[in-house]
C-alpha cells in the first residue's frame, strides 16, 4: 500500500468512514496494522537505531500526526459558528486583515461643484500569527499497535487527544478574552452588568444594524442559554425548556448552544457561562492556524536513567482574535 493510501485509510478511520474494499472498522484496523508493519520492513517492532526521519514508517507516522489534529478540531457547533482554521505549509505567516468599515457619508451639492470635503479610506488592521511549536512525549503505543495488541482506533485516542486538546484549550483561551478592546470592537458592543431583556434586544439590533442583511443569532453554553429569559414565555418555549434545557429562541432570534469543555487535564470547565455572544456575520472572529509538519524524534534511551524508549513529537500552531464585523457579547 502506498503512502498517501496509508495515511487516507487512518484519516478515513478516524470518523468511522468505509475506505476502499474494507467494510467495517476491524478491517480497516487490520490493513492499516499491516500496512505499518510492511513500511516498517516486515517488522512487528521498532528498532531506535532506525526509526527516525527517512524511515518509511516514521514519514507515514509523522503525516499522520498532522491529519489526526486536524480532523479533530472540526465538526461541532463552536468551530463552525467561530473559528476561522487554517493549515500552513512550513514557515508560512499567516496574516488576517481587517477590511476597513469606515462609513461614507453622503453630501448635498450644487450641479457642477466638486468642492466637499474628501473622506479616506483606511487599509484597516491585521492581525499576524507565527504558529509556535507545542510538544508531547507519546509513541510507546505505537509499539503495541503493530503487535497487534492494541487497534488503530485506540492508537488515535492516544496520540491524538492531547494535541488535540491542547489546541482547543488555547482556541477556547483566546474566546473567552474577547473584549471591548479586541481589534474590531468597542464597548457599544460588549455588555457588563446585570442582565436584562431589553439590553439585549438592543445588542442584537445593534449587531443586525452593524452587519446589514444578516441576520443575528444569540450563541452561548446550555448554562448560559438557560439565563436568557424572556417577559412572554410561549408554549413552544416551554416546551423548549423542557426538551432542551433553554429557550430556542429570544424574541425571535434563534439560540444555538455550544457544548462546555474541560481545560486539559482538569475537570475545570473552560467556556464562560456568564457570557452570551450574538454574531450576525459569516466571519468568524477567532482566527487558528496550524502548520502542517509534524516534528518526531527519538532520544537515545541511554539518556533515561531506566533505559526506555522516548518518542517525542512537536506541532505548531497559533491563536489570535480579530472582529472584522461587528459581533456583541453580554454578561447573563
Amino acid at each position: 500500500m502506498e503512502k498517501l493510501q496509508i495515511v487516507k485509510l487512518a484519516t478515513d478511520m478516524i470518523h468511522n468512514r468505509v475506505s476502499g474494499n474494507f467494510a467495517d472498522a476491524n478491517k480497516n484496523s487490520e490493513a492499516l496494522i499491516d500496512a505499518l508493519i510492511e513500511a516498517n520492513g516486515g517488522s512487528t517492532k521498532i528498532n531506535p537505531k532506525t526509526f527516525h526521519r527517512g524511515n518509511a514508517l516514521f514519514d507515514i507516522v509523522e503525516e499522520i500526526i498532522p491529519a489526526i489534529t486536524e480532523e479533530g478540531l472540526t465538526g461541532d457547533e463552536f468551530f463552525m459558528e467561530l473559528v476561522e482554521y487554517r493549515n500552513l505549509a512550513e514557515g508560512d505567516q499567516q496574516e488576517f486583515v481587517l477590511e476597513n468599515k469606515t462609513e461614507v457619508v453622503v453630501a448635498d451639492a450644487a450641479h457642477g461643484t466638486q468642492g466637499i470635503r474628501r473622506q479616506r479610506l483606511d487599509a484597516g488592521e491585521s492581525l499576524k500569527l507565527t504558529p509556535q511549536m507545542k510538544v508531547v512525549k507519546v509513541y510507546e503505543e505505537l509499539r503495541r499497535l503493530l503487535a497487534k495488541r492494541v487497534d488503530f482506533n485506540t492508537f488515535i485516542t492516544k496520540v491524538g487527544k492531547a494535541m488535540v486538546q491542547e489546541f482547543r484549550n488555547d482556541i477556547y483561551t483566546a474566546f473567552n478574552g474577547i473584549t471591548s478592546t479586541t481589534i474590531g470592537l468597542n464597548s457599544n458592543y460588549v455588555i457588563t452588568g446585570t442582565y436584562s431583556e431589553a439590553n439585549l434586544l438592543a445588542l442584537v439590533e445593534h449587531v443586525e444594524a452593524a452587519n446589514p442583511g444578516k441576520t443575528a443569532k444569540i450563541i452561548g453554553t446550555k448554562t448560559a442559554l438557560r439565563k436568557v429569559t424572556t417577559a412572554t414565555v410561549a408554549d413552544e418555549a416551554k416546551s423548549d425548556m423542557y426538551n432542551i434545557g433553554y429557550y430556542g429562541k429570544f424574541n425571535g432570534t434563534a439560540m444555538i448552544m455550544v457544548k462546555q469543555a474541560h481545560k486539559a487535564g482538569t475537570d475545570t470547565f473552560v467556556l464562560d457561562d456568564s457570557k452570551i455572544y450574538v454574531i450576525a456575520s459569516d466571519d468568524k472572529p477567532i482566527k487558528a492556524v496550524n502548520e502542517g509538519v509534524a516534528y518526531i524524534s527519538a532520544p537515545d534511551p541511554m539518556a533515561n536513567a531506566d533505559m526506555t524508549q522516548d518518542y517525542f513529537v512537536g506541532q505548531a500552531w497559533a491563536v489570535g482574535v480579530i472582529a472584522n464585523d461587528k459581533m456583541g457579547i453580554m454578561a447573563v
